[in-house]
């Protein structure tokens, strides 16, 4: 059995877009080759498809200037043309409308070959926008949206256009589904785009547990090297400008916290959107990180994690905090409360009251016993629920049932 896996990038978002899984069935002996327009690894079962550095901004400028997404992209014509596509009796699609292949080209691709697609994010399901928030015209066709600057943006309104031409294109495909949280399997079945599919697979990303997990002298040793106190407060969070991260909720969570004892902001992401901070915390900032080790040993100082999203189709690295025995805060209306199992486990608040976000962060880090009692209860649910070779279990179950289905069906 050859699989290949199919994305726009390598090891950005390595754990969750093929590259880990692709590491893990070679060693197995499952062949896995994976096809990527920005290599970053050295890693040779990872191809390229990327032309030249000037064909992509070409397509992107001209999709911009039209107002549609992911339909002049000509690279799935290409890689139905090389080896690695020829070679493969599975094709898992990942990221595809990240400037990947033409949605014209879809129907083509899975009927040459059987095939899987991961949706990330409910992009599948709209006329344009990755996360529809609190609009539900998604539902009716899309049409007059008011949130065209949402990503991916549109100058003319065409969502009802794109709206019903992945109608048209999803008709035709015979395909697996595979989403990662319930939240998003309720949004794919109760769509009418997608409502159709009967094969429909809830297989929830897992992490390392072995990277990922909780270790009292780690935390000695790598607050040591940050200079933070023992007795500092830690709120780790990723700071990002994105509306969908929940950067803002913090903020004004922040402005409000009143606390004695030293607080600490420990973040990933982008570095310089805290500087009003400056005075009142203290601030450790990271870059984007994609060194598991790095992010253990970060998750390592912290006493809180905050995930408040305001859209989250999964969350890993809210399981990447509970495995590293953190409490942790999200927001409803998204994936993370299921994935955390709020309220037992994980908190979850309303995107829009600070004061309740201050109200929970400060009796969590008045009460010590509140947060290892959470931290304690969401170790075992990343243990139960999110290791990463449960993961790779069911999906090499799901692997194994689309090969022989697909052998029976050419016999």
């Amino acid at each position: 059995m050859n699989v290949l896996q199919i994305n726009n990038t390598d090891l950005p978002g390595a754990r969750f877009n093929g590259y880990n899984t692709q590491q893990m069935l070679n060693k197995i002996g499952i062949r896995c080759k994976q096809l990527v327009y920005d290599k970053y690894s050295d890693d040779c079962n990872v191809v390229s498809f990327k032309n030249d550095v000037h064909t992509l901004s070409l397509f992107e400028h001209k999709e911009n200037e039209l107002s549609v997404r992911s339909i002049l992209y000509p690279y799935g014509r290409k890689i139905m043309r090389m080896q690695e596509f020829i070679e493969a009796d599975i094709v898992h699609y990942h990221l595809i409308h990240n400037a990947v292949i033409s949605l014209l080209d879809f129907p083509i691709m899975t009927k040459r070959k059987a095939s899987i697609w991961t949706l990330h994010d409910p992009w599948a399901l709209t006329g344009h926008c990755i996360y529809p928030m609190a609009c539900t015209k998604f539902n009716t066709m899309c049409n007059n949206c008011e949130h065209l600057d949402r990503h991916f943006a549109m100058r003319e309104d065409n969502t009802r256009l794109m709206w019903l031409l992945k109608q048209s294109i999803y008709k035709q495909l015979n395909i697996d589904i595979v989403v990662a949280s319930k939240w998003m399997y309720d949004m794919v079945k109760n769509s009418p785009l997608t409502g159709h599919f009967k094969k429909v697979h809830l297989i929830s990303f897992g992490i390392n547990l072995d990277t990922f997990r909780y270790n009292t002298e780690n935390t000695q040793k790598q607050r040591a090297l940050l200079n933070v106190n023992p007795d500092d407060f830690v709120i780790f969070f990723r700071s990002d400008r994105s509306e969908f991260k929940g950067l803002e909720y913090i903020k004004k969570m922040l402005r409000l916290l009143d606390i004695k004892k030293r607080i600490v902001l420990l973040t990933v992401g982008e570095m310089g959107l805290l500087e009003e901070f400056r005075k009142k915390y203290l601030i450790k900032e990271f870059g984007w990180i994609n060194n598991e080790e790095t992010m253990s040993n970060l998750y390592a100082v912290a006493n809180l994690f905050l995930m408040p999203s305001t859209a989250e189709a999964f969350g890993v690295m809210a399981i990447e905090a509970m495995a590293s025995g953190l409490p942790i805060i999200v927001s409803d209306g998204t994936a993370l409360p299921d994935i955390t199992h709020a309220p037992s486990v994980g908190i979850s608040i309303s995107k829009n009251d600070p004061a309740e976000f201050k109200a929970v962060v400060e009796r969590l880090i008045n009460t010590p016993q509140e947060c290892q009692m959470r931290a304690s209860d969401g170790l075992k649910l990343a243990i139960d629920e999110y290791d990463e070779r449960r993961y790779y279990n069911q999906l090499i179950h799901l692997y194994k049932e689309v090969y022989t289905r697909n052998e029976l069906s050419i016999h």
